[in-house]
């Protein structure tokens, strides 16, 4: 039988931080800061940091990509599945703090409302554990049917939705709290409450 390996992905993302200063007049933002000359596409209300919401509830924010992209997406978390190490990982080489964890798999919706392309892009959704640590998703080499699907398209255009699947693996003694979309600060988070 094929062999396949585990590799925790710790992605390097550029967050966008809420910018200083005053307001911008009349720009419908909902009073949710946005970059400096980013325009909010019409028809989208973003969703103010530090709300909660619950499963199917989506949520709108403005994600950069490093220097070279930002777009607003409205994100939707659908289900979040309690997973099995000894039946999901039963061919994975892990070290002893996987094998004791709990796997979770998080499906949600991404629509790209624009106005620019995001292709292959790592979202910046966390999973909050008990002890107040985010957790980033994990990345997984291979076929795995339980969660397919990680990261966006490599071409996500403006209007694009894609289906993604996040793995996530919570240490031993800890508990799932909430599913984070954090492009900000901590605090900024907007949470799913499972």
């Amino acid at each position: 039988m094929k062999s396949f390996r585990f590799v925790a992905a710790v992605a390097a993302l550029a967050f966008v931080a809420g910018c200083g200063g005053s307001s911008d007049g009349g720009k419908k933002s909902d009073e949710v800061p946005v970059p400096k000359g980013f325009e909010v596409p019409k028809g989208v209300t973003l969703t103010k940091g530090g709300t909660t919401l619950t499963e199917d509830k989506p949520a709108s924010v403005v994600y950069q990509v490093g220097d070279k992209a930002a777009s607003a997406i409205t994100v939707t978390v659908a289900a979040v599945r309690k997973g099995s190490i000894k039946r999901d990982f039963a061919f994975f080489s892990l070290d002893a703090a996987s094998e004791a964890s709990t796997p979770f798999y998080v499906d949600l919706t991404v629509k790209n409302e624009g106005p620019a392309g995001l292709g292959g892009a790592a979202l910046p959704i966390f999973a909050h554990d008990s002890s107040n640590t985010n957790l980033p998703a994990n990345q997984i080499v291979g076929n795995f049917k339980p969660c397919k699907n990680s990261t966006l398209p490599k071409s996500f255009l403006p209007g694009a939705t894609a289906k993604l699947c996040l793995v996530y693996l919570v240490p031993k003694g800890k508990a799932l709290v909430s599913v984070d979309l954090q492009t900000g600060s901590t605090k900024d988070a907007i949470t799913w409450t499972p």
